[in-house]
């Protein structure tokens, strides 16, 4: 190796834990919480407010006590997509707002949330066993190879599916349990490009791409791991129009062991294996719906995460080419929450309409933000329709817009650093099916 690519190695070694703990986290994009998306099946979609009466096979991640809302054998498969509109300029180290003539965009962003799922009585009165396989995370996104946000990111895909079997027991009319077991694969690819004189002055980023080609070299992240959760939940009826409930979500450690493969301008190349610890927090939630006046369902949720057990983020290299080894990232993440409300509406014996508002809350202080996981606090509303076609069969169709609290960080730690002022948006689409047997 010549003496440059020993030296752009050593610098890019001494950001990669930079590259990777913010990559990692880049996919989970501005959802509940700051990482995750909640919103699967159509009465989650369409009025939020879903734990106190999760009446679709989707109870089997968002309250598995609500698997006793059905009856016989159902088949039930849903899925919705997203787009995020995210526009931005970045600081200098004079506080000046960079590209001066136009705003920094993805140019793409996508992710869908699929479900596939299957719930049965098993020819008993009280007992109920659900199986699901479903991806709370699946999103591919792309930054401008031509921005200065190129080194903070410029490809990125996020996998977290799980595989879940949950069971549920009537204990009496007015109270049933529920438990879920799942299995949690994690699949993580994220790009972005590197510049020795970019960490020494973070100011050369704004250069043409022209008189920065020549220090560049790309860096390829890649990583997979498993780990598992687990869930319990409770729903209440204390009155015949008023329905409680409650769950909580273990936490668990996921470690992503994959490459780290480094090209250079010159054509050469390099590459070392990689080990990052990531943290998922548990979570608790609860829920209330009261059927308030004939055909009239009012619903309202509120979620918690832990998420201040992710203070830093660790990164080991499988060669020794730091001398001491990779320093941790700090993170300092606080814990998250988030409230919604919503109302359902029986127009017709078979048909209903559903409306919901909410409201989230980052677990990001401005100190730790990054362009690649642009978290805010944000608030949303929805709306669906779902319809009963027959005895057998429901459908429904509802949708999801969110618009996140204006980006205005300037207290950045992060190399180089993430001093940003910018506006976000993202919308969802979503459909289910149900078939009972």
């Amino acid at each position: 190796m010549s003496y440059n690519q020993a030296t752009f190695l050593g610098v890019t070694m001494r950001a990669l834990p930079i590259v990777i703990g913010v990559m990692a986290m880049y996919p989970l994009l501005a959802w509940a919480g700051g990482f995750t998306n909640p919103d699967f099946g159509g009465r989650k979609l369409g009025m939020f407010a879903v734990t106190a009466r999760p009446d679709d096979v989707t109870a089997i991640y968002h309250n598995p006590a609500g698997l006793t809302l059905l009856d016989g054998t159902q088949l039930y498969h849903a899925q919705s997509w997203f787009l995020m509109d995210l526009k931005a300029r970045l600081y200098d180290s004079h506080g000046k707002l960079l590209p001066e003539d136009h705003e920094i965009k993805p140019d793409w962003n996508v992710g869908v949330s699929p479900f596939f799922g299957v719930s049965s009585d098993l020819g008993t009165r009280d007992w109920r066993l659900g199986f699901a396989i479903y991806a709370p995370n699946a999103y591919g996104a792309a930054l401008p190879k031509d921005e200065p946000t190129r080194y903070h990111g410029t490809r990125a895909l996020f996998l977290a599916s799980r595989a879940t079997l949950a069971a549920a027991y009537r204990v009496d009319p007015r109270f049933s349990i529920g438990v879920s077991l799942s299995v949690v694969p994690v699949v993580l690819k994220a790009q972005s490009v590197m510049n020795a004189k970019v960490l020494a002055d973070p100011d050369y980023r704004f250069k043409p791409v022209s008189e920065t080609r020549s220090g560049d070299i790309d860096v390829d992240v890649f990583g997979w791991g498993v780990t598992w959760g687990a869930d319990l939940g409770v729903l209440f009826r204390p009155l015949p129009t008023l329905r409680l409930g409650a769950a909580f979500a273990t936490g668990s450690e996921v470690n992503l062991r994959g490459t780290v493969d480094v090209d250079y301008p010159d054509g050469s190349s390099d590459s070392t294996s990689q080990h990052t610890r990531m943290v998922i927090p548990f979570g608790l939630r609860g829920g209330i719906n009261w059927e308030f006046a004939p055909d009239f369902e009012l619903g309202a949720d509120i979620y918690w995460w832990h998420y201040q057990v992710f203070q830093e983020q660790r990164t080991i290299l499988g060669r020794d080419i730091i001398p001491g080894g990779m320093p941790p990232q700090p993170k300092n993440y606080r814990n998250s929450w988030n409230w919604n409300v919503g109302m359902l509406y029986h127009v017709h014996p078979r048909v209903e309409v559903m409306m919901g508002f909410q409201m989230d809350f980052t677990p990001i202080p401005t100190r730790t933000y990054t362009l690649d996981n642009p978290s805010t606090d944000q608030k949303g509303v929805s709306g669906g329709v779902r319809w009963q076609i027959s005895d057998k069969v429901r459908v429904t169709l509802a949708f999801v817009r969110n618009w996140f609290q204006l980006v205005d960080v300037q207290d950045s730690q992060a190399v180089p650093p993430a001093n940003v002022k910018g506006h976000a948006a993202n919308f969802e689409i979503g459909a289910d099916v149900q078939w009972r047997l």
